[in-house]
């Protein structure tokens, strides 16, 4: 409900002065020769629906009828402030200019010289709103956020202590934040209280297809509510209920179309939300309630700053040593087993690095951080192609390193060490889980398993009837993975939340202990990734987390 008119430039002066008690100047329209005004509503109601009229038709402009019965509401209301949804910002109409100061002091609004216009995003609908109230001021909107939901909740099992502290930490933060618990330790289960407690209508982001059918089986398993309320917005579906599971990548594409349909959002693995075009996402959506959950805030690019902005700050965070102590996690102990490479992968392995070393002696003679200069390097590669090659034979390189055919054998004898144990095989590179599942006749998960498949071996390892599986990075996040009592590494990047994610597999509680076997190739660079995956380093590079 927009009202923008033109008035003659040659109009008088006068009545020019009453336009502006009643309209804010957009400015002069060249192909026209007419001057542009936007009708501020709460501008008119302040002054009257009579005289208003009376201005706009000495001008000759017309007024529309939902134009009238707005600035009519607004002045029998004495309404102060006006928010109005243009897509995707929320547009506010005053006449208290201290007020839009104080605000724009505070960045929270903006004034757009394009419309004349003061802008907000959805994000902070709430907090203007608040401090409004405050300063004593009256709002309308034009728009709904009466956020009820219709289902009624019944949380099912009884939070632990940790649980319950970390959802009190978050409901004293104004229902606003991030809750860091470890893999296993029950987050949704937190999620799932609040839920219950606020009872609105509810949007849960995850970052995969997995996830969006593992929440909706536990909402309505923990729950109580029925299949009915609950919407799955991906993968191919696009349902909206009182609870709706989304994937980010289609929250990024949607959910600027519901500005202000869901009162609270959960971010499942946080960590993507934060991400810019997730963030947008979460900018454009009115929720007052926010919920991030997450094993790993931290993002090496440093973006994890954003958290405070789109969901509110760390509230909770809980190391996986306190919960193990507690008996609530599994003990575990790590183990690496070194392998060298046959003479001749060596010497290829050195001939590769050689190449890049050389185009980074040649070229990057001046930068001594190997971080810093594979950066360089990835940007020459762009258009060079002589820093194409040497970024090549480094990947050749890296891949001679994580792929030693003695690992295969290393992996034998592990799994004959513990064929009584329930193992999970990690490796980086999928021909390295096909031949494994092919030699030692084990059922592998990778990215193109079919879902049926994948869900079946799922539940053949959940109930004991098969002990081993082998993946590359398809069970890493997102993935609700039955409990494994040893975890063997094959090849991994350097990034610390692979390594969080992995481990976090075998640490659901059990009486022994719980096995991490790291299995490295010396002389290579393979030692300074794994070293480098156990710790976490703000604005590593690329080459660190792909």
């Amino acid at each position: 409900m927009v009202f923008v008119f033109r008035v003659r430039k040659q109009v008088t002066q006068p009545h020019r002065c009453n336009i502006d008690l009643i309209a804010d100047a957009i400015g002069f329209d060249e192909n026209s020769s007419l001057l542009l005004y936007r009708l501020n509503p709460v501008k008119a109601a302040r002054i009257g629906f009579q005289k208003t009229l009376y201005i706009l038709n000495c001008v000759d402009v017309y007024v529309p009828d939902d134009i009238k019965l707005l600035i009519k509401s607004l002045e029998e209301e004495r309404i102060d402030l006006y928010f109005m949804l243009e897509t995707p910002d929320i547009i506010v109409y005053t006449d208290s200019s201290g007020f839009i100061k104080s605000l724009m002091s505070r960045d929270i609004v903006v004034f757009d010289e394009r419309t004349a216009t003061y802008r907000l995003a959805p994000k902070n609908l709430h907090m203007v709103l608040e401090v409004a109230k405050r300063r004593g001021l009256k709002y309308g909107l034009s728009f709904s956020v009466d956020y009820k939901a219709s289902f009624e909740a019944h949380l099912k099992i009884e939070l632990r202590d940790y649980q319950l502290e970390a959802y009190r930490a978050w409901a004293a933060n104004r229902y606003r934040g991030v809750i860091v618990l470890p893999v296993a330790a029950g987050k949704t289960i937190v999620a799932l209280k609040a839920i219950e407690e606020l009872g609105v209508k509810t949007l849960v982001l995850v970052p995969t297809i997995d996830l969006l059918n593992q929440w909706s089986e536990n909402i309505v398993k923990l729950l109580s509510i029925p299949i009915n309320r609950i919407g799955i917005y991906g993968g191919g579906r696009r349902e909206l209920n009182d609870i709706t599971i989304m994937t980010y990548d289609s929250a990024y594409i949607n959910l600027e179309k519901y500005p202000n349909l869901f009162g609270f959002v959960i971010a499942d693995e946080c960590h993507h939300a934060v991400s810019p075009s997730y963030r947008k996402a979460l900018e454009n959506i009115t929720a007052p309630y926010r919920l991030g959950l997450t094993a790993t805030p931290y993002r090496s690019d440093g973006l994890h700053r954003y958290y405070e902005d789109v969901l509110g700050p760390i509230i909770y965070f809980l190391e996986s040593e306190s919960l193990q102590s507690k008996g609530y996690l599994a003990k575990h102990r790590e183990e690496k087993i070194y392998v060298v490479l046959p003479e001749e992968k060596l010497r290829e392995y050195r001939r590769l690095i050689k190449i890049y070393m050389e185009f980074c002696k040649k070229r990057l003679s001046g930068i001594k951080d190997p971080r810093e200069r594979f950066r360089n390097v990835l940007k020459l590669a762009s258009r060079d192609q002589e820093a194409r090659e040497a970024l090549r034979a480094k990947h050749k390189a890296r891949r001679i390193a994580l792929s030693n055919e003695k690992k295969i054998a290393i992996v034998e004898e592990l799994l004959s060490k513990y064929k009584d144990e329930k193992i999970l095989i990690f490796s980086r590179f999928t021909d390295i889980v096909r031949e494994i599942s092919r030699r030692f006749l084990i059922p592998r998960i990778l990215h193109d398993t079919p879902d049926d498949e994948r869900k079946e071996y799922l539940k053949m390892f959940r109930e004991g009837r098969i002990k081993v599986l082998a993946t590359a990075m398809a069970l890493d996040e997102g993935v609700d993975v039955p409990d494994a009592s040893v975890a063997i590494v094959v090849s991994g990047t350097g990034s610390h939340r692979e390594y969080i994610q992995r481990l976090g597999r075998i640490l659901r509680p059990k009486s022994r202990e719980a096995i991490l076997i790291e299995i490295i190739t010396k002389r290579t660079i393979e030692p300074s990734i794994a070293r480098r995956r156990r710790r976490f380093e703000v604005f590593a590079n690329r080459e660190e987390r792909s």
